[in-house]
């Protein structure tokens, strides 16, 4: 085992990265050494490789009485740098030379800058107006940056009641090919409508949203390779607004909150930390975070029956529980089988609870959909088996294998498991159905007040801190006269045992100043099917003549 005095840098050694081999060989010494907070990278039946940010981060190795060897990462640097250079080269080429394109749908061959993705996304909007609808989310990133997202459907003007589907990247900051997988994916989507079966049938029968980069500011920082291996968002001190210098300041290298720790469900719990310097830092607050206060806002205002947000880089798709405070999930048969069907898609990877095939979170995106609004969310921790730190975005070549399923990842295909999990999304038997009748063209709104709890360790007296929640969503009644309103489950998943909290959804009209004039309350579970009658409502618009 290396001393205190080994694991620091030598005189005049700059304070910069470095991997840690750690024997951990059994699970219960992996799980102590992420409650380090440090920043494990790999981990299997024999050892774990730590990414040391600080020398901090090394101090607190030292004193864990862990056996561990220290590895410089010179080479690794260079080989990304090699890297980053070749793609340039090929990006530059590519203009006047088209046979230096990728297969995937855009012919990219190098990784996008944030503003080429933003471009992107409104070149989309602008060229599809029918099929693509630009969105900001309600918060600014914590340096001001405008979160983007975009709604995709048939009809993405007329929202009839739909199933709908949540897809995003970059959680986390240095994980670069979820933007482009995902990114990728919406473009395919959108120029295969009325071509494509599979993408025509999905996009008339339910909407998609996409959030490809969840964490801007953070993107940057790792993408502008300023902190390339940057995990985290840009908060340096809770509660206080950061500015770029600060954010991009050496010393604040792993500083920041994890994203995908900051959800409000078991806040606080095994696998994150109140440590403002540890990988998996929890934040101030549940949600305390405008990046997933966004996130925790565009689930609540949609009827998200099935979600996908992507990670790299470790060969699992991951559901909820993720924390060991959970209980089993009522719908574990049902969750736990379009899991397979997903891992199955990626070539047959290990797919189940993160408890069981990977580590301990708490506070994770899953664990929101699942508690607050009933939907199936997943994690697919894609583009595996690559050493070192490239492994969280290894050369872009690899990329269009991870995206189509073939050369490196022949069989495992990211635009499989997505299209899939958007198919999944518009199935009736994984969420509920309200039909029913009401004037023509009115709004319709369906509402529920849930309230979640943080996980009682996050808590100095072992209480909770409580989350409420608003959930609303709206509809537009067909000219018809009748709606089909595809909905998670009013009934709800409890975070303290194996059963469901019996809730109903109010679904309410309002008359011309807009107080309500007629309720119901509705009880449906996942995979029915019930009838409403909204006649009571006031008229909708008068028709047209002719």
């Amino acid at each position: 085992m290396l001393s205190t005095a080994q694991a620091a840098p030598a005189d005049g050694e700059p304070p910069g990265l470095a991997v840690a081999t750690v024997h951990a060989a059994t699970p219960e010494a992996q799980h102590r050494l992420a409650a380090t907070g440090l920043d494990v990278i790999h981990a299997d039946a024999e050892h774990a490789e730590v990414l040391l940010h600080t020398p901090q981060d090394r101090l607190t190795l030292a004193l864990g009485d862990w056996e561990f060897e220290l590895e410089s990462v010179e080479d690794d640097l260079d080989r990304m740098e090699a890297a980053r250079a070749h793609e340039s080269r090929l990006e530059a080429r590519l203009a006047e030379d088209p046979s230096v394109a990728s297969t995937l749908p855009t012919g990219r061959v190098s990784y996008r800058e944030i503003d080429d993705a933003e471009a992107e996304m409104r070149a989309l909007a602008a060229e599809f107006p029918e099929q693509v609808r630009l969105f900001e989310l309600p918060h600014p990133s914590l340096l001001g940056r405008t979160v983007l997202g975009l709604e995709v459907a048939g009809d993405v003007a007329t929202s009839a009641g739909e199933p709908t589907y949540l897809l995003s990247g970059v959680h986390h900051a240095r994980e670069w090919p979820t933007l482009e997988l995902v990114l990728e994916f919406v473009t395919e989507a959108v120029h295969g409508y009325g071509t494509d079966e599979r993408f025509t049938a999905i996009m008339d029968s339910s909407r998609m949203l996409v959030v490809p980069v969840v964490n801007p500011d953070g993107y940057m920082i790792s993408r502008e390779r300023i902190n390339e291996m940057k995990r985290k968002n840009c908060r340096v001190l809770p509660g206080a607004t950061p500015t770029w210098e600060e954010c991009a300041a050496a010393q604040n290298a792993n500083a920041g909150v994890d994203p995908n720790r900051n959800y409000g469900p078991f806040w606080g719990g095994p696998g994150s930390s109140v440590s403002g310097s540890a990988s998996n830092h929890h934040g101030a607050a549940p949600y305390s975070e405008p990046e997933i206060e966004n996130m925790r806002e565009l689930m609540n205002s949609h009827q998200v029956t099935v979600a996908i947000n992507a990670h790299t880089p470790d060969e699992r798709l991951l559901r909820a529980p993720s924390s060991p405070l959970e209980p089993e999930p009522v719908d574990a048969d049902a969750y736990q089988a379009l899991a397979e069907e997903l891992g199955d898609a990626l070539g047959g990877w290990p797919a189940g609870p993160w408890t069981e095939v990977y580590y301990v979170a708490s506070g994770t995106a899953e664990e929101h959909g699942l508690y607050v609004n009933g939907t199936f969310g997943f994690t697919p921790e894609l583009m595996p088996g690559f050493d070192g730190l490239d492994r969280f975005h290894p050369p872009y070549e690899y990329v269009d294998d991870q995206y189509w399923g073939t050369g490196r990842y022949e069989g495992s295909s990211a635009r499989e498991a997505f299209l899939l999990a958007w198919e999944k999304a518009a199935d009736p038997a994984l969420h509920g159905v309200v039909t029913g009748t009401a004037p023509r063209g009115i709004e319709l709104t369906i509402s529920k007040d849930v309230e979640v709890e943080s996980s009682p360790t996050a808590v100095a007296d072992g209480g909770t801190i409580a989350t409420a929640h608003e959930l609303r969503s709206t509809l537009r009644v067909p000219d018809d006269g009748t709606f089909t309103w595809h909905v998670n489950p009013s009934v709800r998943q409890s975070q303290e045992s194996s059963t469901l909290l019996e809730e109903t959804w109010t679904i309410s009209c309002t008359n011309p100043a807009g107080r309500v004039h007629h309720e119901v309350e509705v009880v449906v579970g996942r995979g029915e099917t019930v009838d409403v009658d909204m006649t009571a409502c006031p008229g909708g618009p008068k028709l047209g003549r002719g």
